[in-house]
């Protein structure tokens, strides 16, 4: 792992409790929590979401707690900008309750290393439970349980129609 990713990953920590604690008493569900590196400056994303959808007035309210609690609470020094956004269509699944809640939907599942001959699996999520999803892949429509530890990115995956 390189200093960067160390950085980084040390950092989401810190971040994660005090964006948590700032957005406690809303309705709005974390999705992710990204800091990184890029170009020549660090950036917070917090990917939000409501019952209701995501729109601007949410984003804004999350933005202001955040960067208030950020203000009286700021685990580094080094500069960086905050991003609150939307998951978008194609939604990271993070957590087991994110598996759950998609049953049956399209989904794309990447993996750290080769399982059953893949590194990318995408289909319908069919199961999941604490230590595992299973996903028929569309490619050959077999079901693939891929181990939790073994996932390096899962997102929705849905088939947009424009017609």
């Amino acid at each position: 792992m390189t200093d960067k990713q160390t950085h980084g990953k040390s950092k989401i920590k810190q971040f994660e409790s005090i964006v948590q604690n700032s957005l406690a008493d809303t309705d709005l569900e974390i999705v992710l929590i990204e800091y990184k590196r890029e170009g020549q400056e660090w950036v917070l994303r917090v990917f939000i979401d409501h019952p209701d959808g995501i729109n601007i007035d949410r984003c804004e309210t999350a933005t202001h707690r955040v960067a208030d609690a950020l203000e009286i609470n700021d685990p580094i020094a080094t500069e960086y900008r905050i991003e609150v956004s939307s998951p978008g269509v194609d939604r990271p699944l993070t957590k087991l309750a994110d598996f759950e809640r998609f049953l049956s939907e399209r989904v794309f599942v990447k993996t750290h290393k080769a399982h059953q001959g893949s590194k990318t699996f995408t289909g319908i999520l069919k199961a999941c439970t604490p230590t595992s999803v299973c996903v028929v892949n569309e490619h050959d429509q077999k079901e693939y349980e891929i181990p939790f530890d073994l996932i390096a990115k899962a997102t929705l995956k849905p088939i947009l129609n424009f017609s």
